[in-house]
């Protein structure tokens, strides 16, 4: 078992080469980060269970250790997550966080998974959201074309996310700002996948896989909304509501995510028969 993380990588479909880093023993688990981050944002919550599971950091292709392809889609991600369960064996547990979520409920139609964990996966589930949201996605793309990268951030946590003032500040004063800040291009043409995504969720009652909701209560309303229409449609869900946290508790909290998802992925009984909720505090 490795207390540290250990580099590695994996050639995806299209030849684009997915790197990720490993850490500890046990059951595997597959960490698949949101727009805003790389697989590292997740080491903090990795490391606390890494006694109990082996844990895969991955990058997304175009993020961190992870070269790009020549065209982008959510069936490409998919073949990227497909590849790290080549890596980390059938029946690998997964979390997936953000849009990371949404890739991973796509691609759990494809895999052998264990369970699943998604973290607030922001699904276009309302005509009005995304009118909300689609002029501050058209500000977002402007200032890119502009070359106008922490302007683009910036919308991107405030406007589209909707990181909380303090959240968005606190974050400015981490090395991370400006590494996420080179993730710009990535994370456009992410956003407009997002954008394009099926708002019928009726298809996701197909997945009768164990699966976690975490979802943050002080989070943004079209996260909540997504999330609690997820929960209405899949057969074998549990919702955990991670107390005063936001979009980000990967960063915030990570006590608070490791013991949550710990005990979901080591209780024979997880998620219970007709669904459930509980909350998860400090």
């Amino acid at each position: 078992m490795s207390a540290q993380p250990v580099p590695g990588s994996v050639l995806s479909a299209d030849g684009t080469r997915i790197g990720f880093s490993r850490l500890g023993g046990g059951p595997a688990l597959i960490f698949v980060h949101g727009a805003l981050s790389t697989g590292d944002t997740w080491l903090e919550v990795a490391t606390r269970i890494s006694h109990q599971f082996t844990c895969f950091l991955m990058d997304r292709r175009g993020y961190g250790r992870s070269t790009d392809g020549p065209d982008y889609s959510l069936a490409r991600e998919c073949e990227d997550i497909a590849a790290m369960v080549r890596v980390a064996g059938p029946g690998s547990h997964i979390l997936g966080h953000s849009s990371g979520a949404i890739c991973v409920l796509e691609g759990a139609f494809r895999e052998k998974i264990g369970r699943l964990v998604l973290y607030e996966p922001p699904l276009p589930i309302e005509e009005t959201a995304v009118a909300t949201l689609n002029p501050a996605a058209e500000r977002f793309r402007a200032a890119i074309v502009d070359k106008k990268f922490d302007e683009a951030l910036t919308t991107l946590a405030r406007d589209l996310i909707q990181l909380k003032a303090e959240e968005i500040t606190r974050l400015q004063a981490t090395p991370l700002w400006n590494k996420w800040g080179a993730l710009i291009p990535a994370i456009s043409r992410q956003s407009k996948a997002i954008f394009e995504v099926d708002r019928d969720l009726e298809r996701y009652r197909r997945l009768s896989i164990p699966t976690l909701l975490l979802v943050g209560t002080a989070t943004a309303a079209h996260h909540k909304a997504a999330s609690a229409a997820l929960a209405h449609v899949l057969p074998n869900v549990r919702t955990v509501y991670l107390e005063g946290e936001g979009h980000v508790a990967c960063l915030t909290a990570p006590d608070l995510i490791a013991k949550a998802v710990s005990e979901f992925l080591q209780t024979s009984a997880a998620v219970l028969p007709e669904g459930g909720e509980a909350k998860a505090a400090q």
